[in-house]
């Protein structure tokens, strides 16, 4: 496998989609295998020019680059790649055998690498009587769907037309990332809810019979529908009120009832999994592979099941865009076993009618050297499954082809397979109300073999191999099983095909670092996917463990500070007096918290992360940490139990800015507490921190560092260890790694506007702050929305604020940013310290476009930003260069943050600390001209702010933003999915002009 350099910018790739990482991660456990290879055979008739087909090929490859790509891996997961790919190749051969003998031979004689690639070939095969093109490409870049298209571009290439620049892969990465996002993210649960009910009961080994042992011999069946039989199945299909498509996948899944003797068989199809207007225009792979269960019932007549079978597939349907892997990881259908019973027979659909500018039939390739035909004869593709069954439709009607991809069911099992299922299909249209049973008496008889539905028993234990320690095999088996939820796993088992994938790759990476105490990477897992293996690297790298590795990092010299902190540093010595950087945390205190205690566990947590006793110094114009010896926090111990509750909010919140006063950015001193009692003895704990050494994203580690020190300075744990690593640690790391695909945000913001034509007040006024209140039911009312368009409410938010200053400014194309924190490495994990990085999102709209689209996009750009959130915002400054205005950050007139508060409630000995929303910061809030700020608070309710600075932005503007949004979350948003962007509602306090 190939690594793309740490520092190359990597402007021609993709991520792997969830599925195209299963079939990546299959191929490498068996790189000679034919599984996910689409030859697609075409007959010749004429003379097919090699120069011009040669040039025709070059073309397509250029059109569609990622035909030529090939699979790397890097820190951010595995990914398709065509930089500096070679050509498709084109061959030409002279063959005896008969045709379909060479076409076989060729199609699967050579398997593709696709650690380097390209993923398409191209052969001509001169036969004595026959004339065959043969283009082979792997399914990760190109599905069934994909043909037409292809050969379209071929027509056109091949007759000397222009095929215009290479397509957009933005369609190929936001389908993997919104896979990816439903596969591991909330957006998931329904889907994989409504996967866990169909598949949970068990099933039985549904297996067709095998009369003969596998031979390797690829074979296939064609049988086609007499059109009068076709003509009668359509007019049932409308009599019942279901698709074509519909009744002859629900003739297949009778014949597999009757031939599997199961009466619950699962069958699986594919879904193209393509959306916008000209879904079968694209070139790629989008497609996902779904199991359907429809429990046929052999008292149901034809027309009863029909219906019935209808409803199921509309059902599947809705959640067909969760990735195969992780529907059936999420039915706990995992492992080989597992395997055999989903992956028994796929029914295929491929019909290209749907486009009516090619007829498959008859392509035609002209030049002026003379015209040659080409006709569509065959798939001959290899999916992973036993057997396939595609139901093929095209100008001259209806054909069905069986599949035996690796021989082991033979040709009398096609046979009897074929003919009974025209049984099925003509007793559909002859007795529409008969029995279903009823079917039986016109099949040959049944060739069932069945086994039991599994029993559950004892876990087995993992496979003891002399290779490895079995210890520390279980130990890991033992992390396996948490990440996948599986109650067992053998030495044998690759984790990928059990149902992970690269994002539970580094949570399980993760934890077997932290418990074993022990360097490891996602990189090691995708190398040895398999138990055994990765024990192996396990065993070697604690074998080859150096002293470095176990005792503390401690740098004896000052490290640069990352550059989200020379910004802040930079921004607070320009402006010293109003520009405070500080974290105000309050929580409320039930149950006795003993001050000494908390002082001395406050002294501890100090001592342990040496970014709280850092100090930032300046050498040669850049801020640096240098780190202090250990000090002892100020612990307020405040009364205010005469004052009222206001009154005493309102000195908790003075306390909090009083605080952020005494810090000095040299002395390291950047964290302040407060116990502050007030009315009725209620008691509230205060944290001041700078944002130097903490954000959002570090408060949950911070308070288990604090309990866990409270823990130890009470004597009911043992005193802890000391930090393997540190922050300055983790600086160095990144510095030595690189900051990631900065061109990716070259791309995205190439001709953005770096500003917004926000109205400025006529003279500068206060800052201001406005808290609107939403419904209590809002992220109920919103459920809808995040179902059905696979967003979170922050997306949603996001939303709603660009369609408000799309409609205020007037602007077709703008930029707004929002903080995130930066992922870490898993040995970093306990490291305090700030790693916020803000990305930018562009936001594009015509007079057409919908505030449904407008919610679409802000989806996908907030994915795509996320996948490369490892380029620090000041990089993507000065790689754009953008014009710049006075007091303004470019591409930063808007701000959205989101502050999740769900993980802030902790015990800290006997008291249980719940967080407060402590007093309103304009001030603090307001660094850019606009600020809205999401809250997500413990109970899961949604609260919104929106903070503008009065020197930046008008009153009435800011005032007339606020209530745009506030109307879209308030229950608008669902109704106006629909309406143009551009057409905004009149407000109470409308400012354009």
């Amino acid at each position: 496998m190939t690594d793309l350099p740490p520092h190359h910018p990597a402007p021609d790739d993709v991520p792997l989609s969830v599925n195209q990482e299963a079939m990546w991660v299959g191929w490498r456990i068996d790189p000679a295998a034919a599984t996910h290879v689409l030859p697609v055979a075409c007959a010749v008739t004429g003379d097919l020019v090699m120069p011009r087909l040669r040039r025709a090929v070059a073309a397509l490859g250029a059109r569609h680059p990622m035909l030529r790509g090939r699979v790397v891996t890097g820190t951010t997961g595995a990914r398709l790649t065509w930089r500096d790919a070679p050509p498709i190749p084109v061959t030409e051969h002279a063959v005896t055998a008969p045709r379909e003998e060479a076409l076989l031979a060729a199609a699967h004689r050579t398997p593709f690498d696709l650690d380097h690639g390209p993923l398409a070939r191209v052969q001509v095969l001169r036969g004595p009587t026959y004339t065959l093109l043969l283009c082979v490409v792997h399914h990760l870049v190109f599905d069934g769907t994909s043909v037409v298209p292809f050969l379209l571009d071929l027509q056109r290439a091949y007759a000397g037309g222009e095929l215009g620049p290479a397509a957009d892969p933005a369609p190929l990465e936001a389908a993997a990332l919104r896979g990816r996002a439903l596969s591991d993210g909330p957006e998931g649960d329904d889907h994989r809810a409504f996967w866990r009910e169909l598949l949970a009961e068990p099933m039985g080994r549904q297996t067709l019979p095998r009369g003969r042992p596998a031979d390797g011999a690829f074979r296939s069946r064609s049988l086609g529908i007499d059109p009068e039989l076709e003509a009668r199945l359509r007019d049932l299909a409308r009599q019942v009120g279901v698709s074509y498509f519909t009744v002859m996948f629900a003739a297949h899944v009778l014949l597999l009832r009757h031939h599997t003797g199961h009466d619950d068989p699962v069958v699986a199809a594919p879904h193209h999994g393509r959306s916008g207007p000209d879904p079968t225009h694209h070139v790629g792979y989008f497609v996902n592979v779904l199991p359907y269960r429809p429990r046929p019932g052999g008292a149901q007549t034809h027309r009863e099941y029909l219906r019935h079978f209808h409803g199921h597939v509309r059902q599947v349907l809705t959640h067909h865009a969760l990735p195969l892997p992780a529907l059936l990881r999420a039915a706990s259908l995992t492992g080989p076993e597992a395997h055999e019973r989903t992956h028994e027979t796929v029914f295929q659909y491929w019909n290209t009618t749907v486009d009516d500018r090619l007829d498959v039939r008859d392509v035609e390739l002209s030049a002026p050297e003379g015209t040659c035909r080409l006709e569509v004869i065959d798939m001959l593709d290899v999916a992973d499954y036993a057997l396939t069954v595609m139901l093929r439709e095209d100008r001259a009607g209806s054909t069905m082809v069986w599949k035996d991809p690796d021989g082991r069911f033979g040709d009398e099992t096609l046979r009897c397979l074929s003919e009974d299922y025209l049984a099925v299909l003509r007793d559909m249209v002859e007795r529409p109300d008969g029995r279903v049973a009823d079917s039986a008496v016109r099949m040959s008889p049944s060739l069932a073999r069945t086994e039991p539905a599994p029993r559950a028993g004892p876990a087995p234990l993992p496979e003891r191999g002399p290779e490895v320690d079995p210890r520390l095999m279980h130990a890991i088996a033992e992390v396996w099983k948490e990440v996948l939820g599986l109650p067992s796993v053998a030495a044998t088992d690759s984790f990928f095909a059990l149902g992970g994938h690269s994002l539970l790759a580094t949570t399980l990476v993760d934890r077997i670092a932290r418990r074993l105490n022990v360097d490891l990477a996602p990189a090691d897992l995708f190398g040895n996917p398999r138990l055994r293996d990765l024990t192996g690297v396990v065993e070697r790298r604690t074998a080859g463990r150096s002293a470095r590795h176990t005792a503390p990092a401690h740098r004896t010299g000052p490290v640069p500070a990352s550059p989200f902190q020379q910004g802040l540093w930079l921004a607070q010595r320009m402006d010293p007096e109003h520009a405070r950087y500080h974290i105000p945390l309050s929580w409320a205190v039930d149950g006795p918290l003993d001050a000494q205690s908390l002082r001395a566990a406050l002294t501890a947590l100090v001592a342990r992360h040496e970014i709280l006793r850092s100090g930032f110094v300046e050498r040669d114009g850049v801020p640096h940490l240098e780190v202090l010896p250990p000090w002892t926090p100020d612990l307020d111990e405040v009364d205010l139990r005469d004052t009222g509750e206001a009154e005493f909010d309102r000195a908790v919140a003075a306390w909090g800015e009083s605080a952020a006063g005494t810090f000095s950015l040299v002395d390291g001193r950047l964290l302040r507490a407060a116990l502050h009692t007030g009315p009725g003895g209620r008691r509230t704990l205060s944290l001041c921190v700078h944002h130097l050494v903490l954000d959002g994203g570090s408060v949950p580690l911070l308070l288990r560092e604090l309990r866990k020190c409270h823990r130890a300075a009470t004597g009911s744990a043992s005193p802890l260890p000391a930090p393997r690593r540190q922050y300055g640690d983790l600086l160095a790391f990144r510095a030595a790694n690189g900051s990631g695909d900065a061109e990716f945000w070259r791309r995205r913001l190439d001709g953005a506007p770096s500003t917004l034509d926000l109205r400025p007040p006529r003279q500068p006024a206060p800052h201001g702050l406005f808290t609107p209140a939403l419904p209590t039911d809002v992220t109920t009312a919103l459920a809808s929305v995040r179902a059905g368009y696979q967003v979170s409410d922050f997306m949603i938010v996001v939303c709603a604020v660009a369609v408000a200053l799309h409609r205020q400014t007037g602007l077709d194309d703008l930029t707004l940013g929002f903080p995130v924190a930066n992922g870490r490495p898993p040995a970093f994990r306990d490291v305090l310290g700030p790693s916020m990085n803000t990305l930018l999102l562009r936001t594009r709209c015509t007079p057409r476009t919908t505030v449904a689209e407008l919610l679409q996009q802000v989806r996908d750009e907030i994915i795509a930003g996320m996948a490369h959130q490892d380029v620090p915002f000041e990089h993507v400054v000065r790689l754009m260069r953008p014009p710049r205005r006075p007091g303004r950050t470019p591409y930063l007139d808007v701000l959205v943050n989101s502050v999740d508060r769900s993980g802030w409630s902790m015990d800290l000995g006997t008291a249980r600390l719940t967080p407060r929303a402590i007093g309103d910061r304009a001030d603090g809030d307001s660094k850019v001209p606009l600020t809205v700020t999401t809250t997500t608070t413990d109970d899961g309710s949604l609260r919104v702010s929106l903070a503008y600075r009065g020197d930046q932005v008008d009153r009435a503007a800011a005032t007339d933003l606020t209530d745009q949004v506030t109307a879209l979350l308030s229950g608008k948003l669902p109704a106006a999915l629909e309406d143009p962007v551009h057409e905004r509602p009149t407000t109470r306090s409308e400012v354009t002009g």
